[in-house]
């Protein structure tokens, strides 16, 4: 089983599209996936459950520990894939948290019973750094992080790549690492081709080689509930989360044969 978490400390990235799409690609490879919603927004929740509010018991409830997190999945309306889903009760949840006995690692507790049945975990966060947050990194062993190209684009990673130090430190996740950087929204003009032409050759085979293109066709699918591999199959955007979707399995594979543990360092020196 992998786990990932979609992580950017920065709005705006197409992180909870990337995680959405991720998931169904992977779902619809034969793959059998669990997205974790972990942003109060909820907005991964209110795509892959149609449009209807996510009924309790929520993840609120499963962090809490009124709910076991077999109780609060549901399946999706895609084949083999599940959402453990977020309503606005987890915003007071991630509160509550803070005063209660093994906080940062209650998400990574509640899983341990279901986490065989899937081939993957993935999971949305929140772009703010909270409990929720350092849950889903003692909870997962890879990071992928959406990164638009544009003049702040490597806003907040020097931020999380202290963060994911310190879980692997203190909350004893060693196998955490950061797996990879996501070029998403990416446009046809010059600061988007000289941002990513710097973040490579900063980074080297760190970023991903597929990317995501700024594409109506994602936004008007998120618009109609769906994902853009069921709404607009043909689109530009559509045939780059699949082709995501390979690289992220060609990826596993990489690292299988390899036996990595790495953690996925986002220095220069390290990744060139």
């Amino acid at each position: 089983m992998r786990s990932i978490a979609w992580i950017s400390e920065k709005g705006g990235t197409g992180k909870t599209t990337s995680a959405i799409n991720s998931a169904v690609g992977l779902a619809k490879r034969g793959n059998r996936v669990l997205l974790i919603d972990t942003d109060p927004q909820a907005n991964a929740s209110l795509v892959l459950l149609e449009g209807k509010p996510a009924e309790p018991p929520t993840l609120a409830a499963v962090l809490l520990g009124e709910a076991s997190a077999e109780e609060a999945i549901r399946a999706a309306r895609i084949p083999r894939l599940d959402i453990l889903p977020a309503d606005v009760a987890l915003a007071d949840a991630s509160v509550a948290l803070a005063n209660m006995i093994g906080r940062e690692n209650r998400l990574r507790t509640a899983l341990a019973p279901v986490e065989s049945a899937y081939d993957f975990i993935l999971l949305d966060t929140s772009p703010t750094r909270s409990l929720l947050t350092i849950n889903a990194l003692t909870t997962v062993r890879e990071v992928l992080i959406p990164i638009e190209p544009g003049l702040f684009s490597l806003s907040g990673l020097g931020q999380l790549q202290s963060a994911v130090d310190d879980v692997r430190l203190y909350l004893d996740n060693r196998a955490l690492r950061i797996a990879g950087l996501i070029l998403t929204r990416t446009r046809r003009d010059n600061v988007s081709r000289d941002v990513e032409a710097q973040l490579r050759e900063a980074f080297g085979e760190l970023v991903y080689k597929s990317a995501i293109p700024s594409n109506a066709k994602v936004e008007e699918a998120h618009g109609r509930f769906q994902s853009v591999l069921d709404y607009a199959p043909r689109s530009p955007g559509a045939k780059a989360y699949l082709d995501l979707v390979e690289e992220i399995l060609s990826h596993g594979r990489t690292q299988e044969r390899a036996g990595t543990t790495s953690s996925g360092s986002l220095a220069a020196d390290d990744a060139a």
